[in-house]
């Protein structure tokens, strides 16, 4: 039990302290802690994001200047023994200055505490996300937007649960493809279980998604066993997941799309030869 607390309470790397810590998400301190955490404060360097006003990815720099909002004074915090601390700091797109990250941070009985950020992680997520809208459908699409955005407030249970309803919509989605095929055998579908029924369904599913089935069994356990904060731990790597399906797809997609232009082309390129022969 020790050991997770200091798991939980273990300081970010510079990208997620900035980029992934949910809003008041909170981390204890302490004087073995306190140079990594001076190195978070007065990070001189970039950071890698999605720029919603650019509408790309883009680098992002610091200018260093952390201001400290309340307490009149901008001399830095001793970290170990100050009270209600708040500093902003902020980071311009390598592309437009003017486009600007703006975070905002507690420091109080040996705790840092994000209190603010803006743009907010769920509008910073939900571009990224864009483009599985049209993979997903307006309404799955929505329901990937919710459990981003329920993970920057802190909520990793719920987000699963949106996470789940995605994985088992792909699978049926494929399971609907499948139906009308010769040798199917529905009795079968029906009775297996959902790893299962991935196997019986791995031609038409994304080979990511067949050889890391396990992402289903993930999902449901964090819904009924994981606490909040192990669901927001994993999160990432379950996302990361659910896109490399969704990339698959969209490229099975694509290639189905070429094969019958091309096949059409060919066809009426075919018809026209044979006219022409016949003349």
């Amino acid at each position: 039990m020790k050991e997770d607390e200091d798991n939980s309470n273990k300081l970010p790397d510079i990208s997620d302290f900035y980029l992934n810590v949910p809003l008041y998400k909170s981390f204890t301190f302490n004087d073995q802690q306190r140079d990594a955490l001076l190195k978070l404060y007065h990070f001189k360097g970039h950071i890698d994001c999605y720029c919603i006003s650019c509408q790309q990815p883009s680098v992002f720099h610091t200018d260093n200047s952390v201001m400290y909002l309340n307490q009149g004074s901008n001399r830095p915090p001793s970290l170990v023994d100050e009270n209600n601390r708040i500093t902003k700091h902020k980071f311009s797109c390598s592309r437009n200055e003017e486009h600007q990250l703006f975070f905002f941070f507690l420091i109080h009985n040996n705790t840092i505490t994000k209190i603010g950020q803006y743009p907010s992680l769920a509008d910073l997520a939900a571009v990224e996300i864009r483009k599985y809208r049209t993979i997903l459908g307006n309404d799955l699409w929505l329901e990937f937007s919710k459990a981003v955005g329920l993970t920057s407030y802190g909520i990793g249970i719920g987000a699963f649960v949106y996470l789940r309803r995605i994985f088992e919509n792909l699978v049926e989605d494929a399971h609907q493809k499948q139906i009308a095929s010769n040798g199917w055998d529905e009795d079968l579908y029906k009775r297996s279980r959902m790893d299962e029924k991935i196997s019986l369904l791995r031609h038409p599913l994304p080979d990511f998604l067949v050889k890391n089935k396990s992402v289903y069994s993930i999902l449901s356990k964090g819904i009924h066993e994981l606490k909040e904060d192990e669901c927001l731990d994993v999160f990432p790597i379950i996302k990361l997941g659910i896109e490399l399906i969704l990339d698959e797809k969209s490229e099975q997609l694509q290639r189905e799309k070429k094969i019958k232009l091309a096949s059409k082309e060919i066809g009426e390129l075919n018809q026209r030869l044979k006219s022409t022969d016949s003349k």
